[in-house]
C-alpha cells in the first residue's frame, strides 16, 4: 500500500513527538551534570530513563483508557528503584551513589510528568533538581570548610603511645571525635574515629599523623555517611 509523505506525517501525533523531544532534553540536562562529575549514571543513562518513563506513561494512558490509565505507569517506580539500587556502592567507611540514585528518581518523575502533558510541572521539577545538584553543592562545600567530617583508621605503636594519648592530641587541636572501633594486634592498636571540625584543623591533624613516629599507618575517608 502506497502512502504519501503527507499521509505519513498526518499519522504522527505531534503531541507525542513533543513529549519525546522534551524528555530527551530534560533527561540530558540532568545527565550532563552527573556526567560532568563522572558518576556511574551519566548523560546517556539519565536521558534514556527520562525518555522511557515518558514513553511508558504515554502507553499506559493509551492502553488503560478510560478506566486504568496507570496500569503500566505504576510499574515505572519498581523499575527505577531497581536501577537506582544498582548505582549505590558501600565502601569500607561510607556509602556512595545515593545522590545519583535520587537523580534517577527525579529523571523518571520528570519523564512521567511529560508523558501526562504536565509540562510546567516537569519544567519546575527540572529547575529544582538542577538547583539542588549545582547550587547546593557550593553550600555543602562552605559547610565542609567550617565543619568537615572524616573517618580515620589509625594504627598506633601502642608500646609507647596509646589511643588515649592520641585522644589528648585531638582535644588539644579542638577537634570533636567519636571512637568507633578499637582492635589490638600484638604491639599495634588499630582505632577508627569519626572526627569533625574546621578544615584547617583537620589538615593540621593530617600533618601530625604523617610526621609522628608513634603512628604506624592511617587512612582517611572524606565526607562519610
Amino acid at each position: 500500500m502506497n502512502l504519501s509523505m503527507e499521509g505519513i506525517i498526518e499519522t504522527i501525533k505531534e503531541d507525542y513527538v513533543l513529549k519525546i523531544a522534551l524528555s530527551l532534553l530534560m533527561g540530558a540536562a540532568i545527565g550532563l551534570e552527573r556526567e560532568f562529575k563522572r558518576k556511574a549514571a551519566g548523560m546517556r543513562t539519565m536521558t534514556l530513563i527520562c525518555m522511557s518513563s515518558a514513553v511508558f506513561t504515554i502507553l499506559s494512558v493509551e492502553l488503560g483508557y478510560p478506566n486504568s490509565a496507570d496500569r503500566v505507569a505504576s510499574n515505572i517506580l519498581t523499575g527505577v528503584g531497581f536501577i537506582g539500587a544498582g548505582v549505590i556502592f558501600k565502601g569500607e567507611f561510607a556509602i556512595d551513589g545515593i545522590t545519583t540514585a535520587a537523580s534517577i528518581w527525579i529523571a523518571a518523575a520528570i519523564g512521567m510528568a511529560i508523558g501526562m502533558s504536565q509540562y510546567w510541572l516537569a519544567l519546575f521539577s527540572l529547575t529544582g533538581a538542577m538547583l539542588v545538584l549545582i547550587a547546593l553543592e557550593y553550600l555543602e562545600m562552605y559547610i565542609a570548610r567550617i565543619n568537615d567530617k572524616r573517618v580515620y583508621c589509625i594504627q598506633l605503636n601502642d608500646q609507647e603511645f596509646s589511643h588515649l594519648d592520641l585522644e589528648q592530641v585531638l582535644d588539644s587541636m579542638q577537634l570533636k571525635y567519636k571512637r568507633m572501633m578499637i582492635v589490638r594486634k600484638e604491639h599495634k592498636t588499630e582505632v577508627n574515629y569519626a572526627i569533625h571540625g574546621k578544615r584547617e584543623k583537620m589538615e593540621a591533624l593530617n600533618t601530625y599523623l604523617h610526621q609522628s613516629h608513634d603512628i604506624h599507618e592511617y587512612q582517611i575517608q572524606n565526607n562519610p555517611f
